[in-house]
């Protein structure tokens, strides 16, 4: 069983106890999984990271509402989650800098996870850890529109460009808009520049699977560590290997729903 298979059984074992149980504190949930407390506490964040799980008062976790969508099998959304966290845990350990995840949610990337906890380099979180991301001014964003159908992208821009960019207020889907993102595409990837603080870069590349744009993983680091030049020679290599990783366990792991039923 595959890394990202076993962490999936894991969480929607977690999932099935908080279903049974109504709401429980880790653990409950790891005596009944017979697993560590730590590692139930990583499963559940995960899930709260997801918008499947929340937590309340004294650490009691409880399935949302989104868990329905479980009733017809995870969605392939949720299913790059999953197949992203160890790699992004990986590429964190490879390139030292945090590495995140996001997916395209009414008009604007959401950030899913992130390895901020565990960079060894001072980002200060809280300025930093934006859920949000702007579809015009983001790595993420312009990743996410460069890459997924042109039909999709087209429906995207044409909303930003009647009713505004709801992350950046400023922003403004323009004609140049369309040109910038096919030289993402030739490029295979986006840079952003941030001009405020924390001034940061950030590189994005999108995780793609049978046509679609499921997600986008960056690296961000400190801008005045490390150049944009810099950063494109040392991080992009291992960015597109964590890529190729993903939609290949995508690719491996979809439509298997029969191997999560076996035993841890």
């Amino acid at each position: 069983m595959t890394e990202a298979i076993r962490a999936l059984s894991r969480g929607l074992n977690a999932l099935r106890v908080l279903n049974e149980t109504g709401g429980a504190p880790c653990q409950v949930i790891a005596d009944r999984l017979g697993l560590s407390r730590p590692t139930v506490y990583r499963i559940l964040e995960t899930l709260v990271d997801s918008g499947l799980v929340s937590v309340e008062g004294e650490k009691v976790y409880r399935p949302t509402l989104a868990t329905r969508a479980l009733d017809n099998g995870f969605t392939d959304e949720a299913w790059a989650l999953w197949a992203a966290a160890p790699i992004l845990i990986e590429l964190q350990k490879e390139v030292a800098w945090t590495c995140e995840i996001a997916t395209f949610e009414d008009y604007a990337m959401v950030l899913r996870d992130s390895t901020h906890q565990q960079n060894p380099f001072r980002i200060d979180v809280r300025a930093f850890d934006d859920r949000l991301r702007s579809m015009l001014t983001s790595a993420v964003g312009r990743a996410y529109l460069a890459f997924c159908p042109s039909q999709e992208a087209d429906l995207i821009l044409t909303h930003i460009e009647r009713f505004g960019d709801r992350v950046d207020l400023a922003g403004r889907g323009r004609v140049h808009t369309r040109a910038a993102l096919q030289t993402v595409r030739t490029q295979g990837y986006a840079l952003e520049q941030r001009t405020d603080y924390p001034w940061a870069t950030l590189l994005a590349v999108p995780i793609r699977y049978r046509g679609r744009v499921l997600a986008c993983i960056d690296i961000a680091w400190v801008s005045c560590a490390v150049n944009s030049q810099d950063g494109l020679d040392q991080f992009l290599p291992a960015l597109k290997r964590a890529q190729a990783k993903i939609e290949c366990s995508l690719e491996h792991d979809c439509g298997m729903a029969s191997i999560i039923s076996c035993p841890l």
